[in-house]
């Protein structure tokens, strides 16, 4: 889903097989016919770069790292968890144990 920014080039994702709503802001911001809105993903994209404009502002050479510190943050968050531990549990998954191994 997107809003009708020509830059988005909505046209070439449609040509290519993906399934695309698209939502004209200047008329609403859900599509009145299809349901379409983009107030979620707007939404994350403004928890993703508040705590980098926080910091005033990001390293373009960094943006990669930023965005996967944010994602992981997320999924951390939707479980309920301990930032440390996760990180824990993922390397045991990347490093099992020796005795795993055998």
């Amino acid at each position: 889903m997107s809003d009708c920014w020509r830059a988005y080039k909505t046209d070439e994702l449609e040509a290519a097989g993906f399934s695309h709503l698209k939502v004209n802001h200047t008329y609403n911001f859900v599509d009145p016919e299809t349901g379409a809105n983009t107030q979620k993903v707007e939404r994350m994209w403004g928890s993703a770069k508040w705590r980098n404009k926080k910091h005033h502002g990001t390293a373009r050479h960094l943006l990669k790292s930023y965005l996967s510190e944010f994602m992981v943050r997320q999924e951390v968050n939707a479980e309920g968890g301990d930032l440390f531990e996760w990180m824990l549990q993922k390397i045991s998954i990347l490093y099992p144990p020796m005795e795993q191994l055998d």
